[in-house]
């Protein structure tokens, strides 16, 4: 299992927990909230990123994950 992308989706209330998480993955603009970083290799820090999904209180981290 290998994860392709990760989006933010929904009401985010930048509470910052998920760039706690996967900070390898996530920066926080004050503005804007959690974004995902730039060019981030995802498959590499996906871990750190279902962790952060599992704790997001208004569950608006989502991810594709191939399966093959």
């Amino acid at each position: 299992m290998k994860m392709k992308t990760v989006w933010f989706e929904g009401d985010c209330i930048k509470c910052s927990m998920c760039v706690e998480e996967a900070s390898g993955a996530f920066d926080f603009v004050k503005e804007l909230g959690p974004q995902v970083k730039s060019g981030v290799d995802v498959a590499l820090h996906a871990e750190d990123i279902k962790r952060a999904a599992d704790i997001c209180p208004t569950q608006c981290i989502k991810y594709h994950v191939l399966l093959s």
